[in-house]
């Protein structure tokens, strides 16, 4: 006589619990590990990225300081925001963020350290390196990186501005919940095809085979969900800068341009894809944030429809 078939634990009604505690913990944790960093641990994040020389801190000159109050001023943020917004210098070559207005943890603004340069001749070569590597500033991409790092002083405070604004949406909860969502949904669509399909009935490769189906399908709605949030909130920033007048919208134009620029001499320099020939971030399947030349486009010639609607809007709700 056979001895009877041993059941595997997960199979159990023991295993069974141990597999929805821990996915209630790995919920947990991704909502913490999304939302700790832009709240509780702020401070190191922000350490994380802060630039350094010599092991030290490196500091905002007097200039910055008050491009960053121009900024502050365009925007016309009250006193209790300014209160929980702080400029730090951060790392590499673009304008940074971290936290929100949301939060009674506040926010960072990284400043690159090339906002520091006003012509050419004042750049530090020595200092600048991609992939640490030396740059060949002879080279097409060097020149242009050279005019690239360089950005006006109107082109600065737009960048700055920029980033005020997308703290003060709730951007950082909402890319939070969104994986805590999607797993608690993928999770909880495997457990109930299990139970009425009577799959710990099934062999094993139709479990494995169910579980693949939902995870992709999960992946695929958090992948969908987070671009679509963060293309989101970039588009509406840029038309919020835009109701600012035509001098931001300029200055937004050149800002994008500038960015562009630097993208393709990065691309040039390095020699791999990560860019595109036009400066865009070369995304394989996802769409992780909007294209920068739409936002440039944007600031070209897009803007004047919007601020156009926005005007008529306005002047027939006050009729």
């Amino acid at each position: 006589m056979k001895p009877p078939r041993k059941i595997p634990f997960f199979l159990t009604e023991t295993g069974r619990n141990v597999v929805f505690y821990g996915s209630t913990a790995v919920a947990i944790g991704l909502f913490t590990g999304h939302y700790c960093p832009q709240t509780i641990c702020i401070s190191y994040y922000k350490d994380f990225i802060q630039a350094y020389r010599d092991g030290e801190e490196r500091k905002l000159s007097e200039k910055l300081q008050q491009r960053y109050q121009r900024a502050i001023s365009l925007l016309n943020l009250n006193e209790f925001e300014k209160k929980y917004i702080k400029p730090f210098v951060v790392y590499g070559f673009d304008v940074f963020n971290v936290g929100s207005f949301k939060s009674r943890f506040g926010g960072f603004v990284g400043i690159p350290t090339n906002f520091e340069y006003d012509s050419v001749d004042q750049i530090d070569r020595t200092d600048i390196k991609i992939r640490n590597q030396p740059i060949d500033w002879q080279s097409e991409g060097g020149k242009t990186l050279e005019q690239a790092l360089v950005l006006t002083e109107d082109e600065q405070v737009f960048g700055i501005a920029r980033e005020m604004l997308t703290m003060r949406t709730h951007k950082p909860l909402i890319q939070a919940i969104i994986p805590t969502v999607t797993w608690i949904f993928t999770y909880s669509l495997g457990s109930q095809l299990n139970e009425r399909c009577n799959f710990f009935a099934r062999p094993r490769s139709l479990r494995f085979a169910l579980y693949t189906i939902c995870g992709l399908f999960g992946f695929g709605l958090y992948s969908f969900s987070t671009d679509m949030t963060e293309i989101y909130y970039e588009t509406d920033v840029d038309k919020q800068m835009a109701r600012l007048g035509p001098d931001v919208v300029d200055a937004g134009a050149r800002f994008y341009d500038k960015v562009l620029k630097k993208n393709i001499a990065i691309r040039q320099l390095t020699g791999d894809d990560y860019y595109t020939v036009k400066g865009n971030v070369n995304y394989l399947l996802r769409q992780k944030s909007a294209p920068l030349t739409l936002r440039k486009e944007f600031f070209q010639k897009g803007y004047k429809d919007f601020v156009g609607e926005a005007n008529e809007d306005e002047s027939q709700s006050v009729m």
